[in-house]
């Protein structure tokens, strides 16, 4: 239980960050069968180290009444003893401290908290900033003294990360009060095209392990000003385990071998800090385990966490199974989607069966009858050079009176989609479509992505369209939206929209574009695309003109070995006017 002085007592190296020293020797706490525990028996009962958490009614009530706060629990990657959960007046974050003060809730859980007294809550320097107050990570102490994380693995983490990073997010999380500050990372590091962590890893290292001096003070909170408050909580219930319980990470043999543990029990060390070390049953690891524990010291597990007592340290768990060589892409690919919950495996037959077998599949005669149908038009598809699933469509029709008729036409998925189905269930469960670097987890099985509903070229395609008159100005003078049927005459890419762009007078050769259907000219396609364009630029700046606040974040583009799948290089993804994110089809 906490008391109001217990932030300002030393504590024995590895104690969970907010744990009293008696909730264990070297913080290694009580667990499964432990009988040296120093702090095992109350009364024939082991010292808790977490809280019971509150009944269902007392949370109910507490809620109401507005003494306790619910909210999506976000541990900092970096420290990963600080957490947070947003405050609900939209204020700074509310603070919490420590694993103990977590109470096992994991990253992304719906939690409720109960807020500290004042004397507990973190005092804040007024010209702090992330790197003046980014401490120690805990997992730099020895192995023996480390409360909940591994010194091995988390060194083994900087060694092991990629020269370049594959993906940069300006996550707020990342600071100390929830409020972090944007900053121009990414750019300044695909110039150099590495990351330093190898030498982040040894400053890191050698970091004293202590609290940040501006996190908790023995002065008089009260002679504070507010400002420099933040308020601190406790978790007291989980509401939603929106974490997955899954992680990857490594096994290990316990470190004593006399005990009962080491009959029974393997150690899990997760890669991500954030969650806990675990506690497997040796029955679930390989057979010669045990015997040759080295041989298995660099490849990825997948555990998912069971169990967490309130007297261990340490979560209970299984081996779900084995992934491969550490550094490898399939198994950190895989590993990484099992930690997030991504479903990607292959669609059951039952799934398959709701699609239409014969193939290549004709649209019903009586379904021209139910919809507009627009083959004549001149609609066409503008996408990456790669793409095989073309889900959207364009068409720039002028009109006699000097205005546009101009219809967006999206892929009518719900045709093949029956509500209620195996199809639907599967792909509500699934919610999107994953993409990764070098490979898509599908919401939908690729027969539908790629074949019945892609809008490829010279084919008559369900679709569903808006088609709006517009003045050339983009004023919106009349607008239908309805079911229809489209046949688009040409699959451009991106290169090919940016050259008619650039070269409005040029007449582009033949062997520069794709093929463009009988029906239609590459002159017609070229006019439609110059139409759009102006179009959209007077949207665009009307919108600005509005009050419309552009935010854009860098993204990087990465080259890939077509036979390992290993990046080749990396370079900031261009955005041009025929890829511009503020494009003709997001206006609303």
């Amino acid at each position: 239980m906490s008391h109001p002085d217990y932030r300002l007592n030393l504590r024995p190296l590895g104690t969970p960050r907010g744990a009293s020293s008696l909730a264990g020797p070297c913080g290694v706490g009580a667990s499964p069968g432990d009988k040296k525990s120093k702090s095992k028996t109350i009364r024939g009962k082991k010292k808790s180290i977490f809280e019971t958490y509150l009944s269902k009614e007392d949370v109910s009530e507490g809620l109401k009444r507005g003494t306790l706060i619910q909210g999506v629990l976000r541990i900092n990657p970096k420290k990963f003893h600080e957490a947070f959960i947003p405050s609900p007046d939209g204020d700074r974050d509310i603070f919490i401290d420590g694993v103990v003060a977590r109470n096992r809730a994991l990253n992304g859980d719906l939690v409720v908290v109960n807020l500290l007294p004042e004397e507990q809550w973190k005092v804040i320097k007024p010209e702090s900033n992330d790197k003046e107050t980014e401490g120690a990570y805990e997992s730099d102490l020895p192995e023996e003294l480390c409360g909940s994380h591994l010194l091995q693995q988390s060194l083994k983490g900087y060694n092991d990360s990629p020269d370049v990073i594959i993906e940069a997010q300006f996550d707020d999380s990342d600071s100390e009060d929830g409020h972090g500050n944007t900053q121009n990372a990414l750019v300044d590091g695909v110039k150099k095209l590495s990351v330093c962590v190898h030498e982040k890893g040894k400053e890191d290292a050698g970091a004293p392990v202590t609290k940040d001096e501006n996190t908790f003070m023995s002065q008089d909170t009260r002679a504070l000003p507010e400002k420099s408050l933040q308020r601190s909580a406790k978790v007291v219930y989980i509401l939603e385990k929106k974490h997955s319980r899954a992680a990857t990470g490594f096994l290990k043999l316990l470190a004593d071998k006399n005990s009962e543990l080491f009959r029974k029990y393997a150690l899990f060390s997760p890669s991500d800090h954030r969650v806990p070390r675990v506690y497997v049953p040796l029955k679930d690891c390989p057979q010669d385990f045990v015997t040759r524990p080295k041989d298995y010291a660099n490849t990825l597990f997948i555990c998912r966490i069971v169990d967490w007592r309130e007297d261990s340290n340490f979560a209970l768990g299984q081996l779900a199974k084995s992934l491969g060589q550490a550094g490898e892409i399939e198994p950190e690919t895989e590993g990484i989607l099992t930690e997030y919950g991504v479903d990607f495996s292959d669609f059951s037959s039952e799934v398959l069966e709701c699609l239409p077998q014969g193939l290549p599949w004709t649209i019903p005669p009586e379904e021209f009858s139910k919809r507009r149908d627009l083959r004549k038009d001149c609609v066409f598809t503008i996408d990456p050079s790669t793409a095989r699933d073309l889900d959207d469509a364009l068409s720039c029709k002028p009109i006699a009176d000097g205005n546009f008729e101009v219809g967006v036409h999206i892929a009518d998925v719900s045709y093949f989609v029956p509500e209620g189905s195996s199809l639907d269930k599967v792909a509500a469960e699934r919610a999107t479509s994953v993409y990764l670097v070098q490979k898509v987890v599908p919401m939908l099985p690729r027969l539908l992505c790629e074949e019945l509903c892609s809008l490829n070229p010279m084919t008559d395609k369900l679709t569903f369209s808006v088609i709006w008159t517009l003045t050339p100005k983009g004023k919106i003078l009349s607008e239908w939206f309805g079911q229809t049927v489209i046949r688009s005459c040409t699959k451009l890419s991106y290169e090919h929209a940016q050259s008619m762009i650039e070269g409005p007078t040029r007449k582009i050769p033949e062997k520069e574009l794709p093929p463009v259907s009988p029906e239609h000219t590459s002159e017609e396609v070229h006019r439609a695309v110059l139409n759009l364009h102006g179009i959209a630029k007077e949207l665009r700046k009307q919108r600005f003109v509005d009050g419309a606040l552009r935010l854009d974040q860098l993204k990087l583009a990465f080259t890939l070995d077509h036979e390992t799948g290993l990046p080749q290089g990396c370079h900031i993804y261009e955005y041009r006017d025929s890829n511009n994110r503020w494009n003709i089809s997001q206006q609303p």
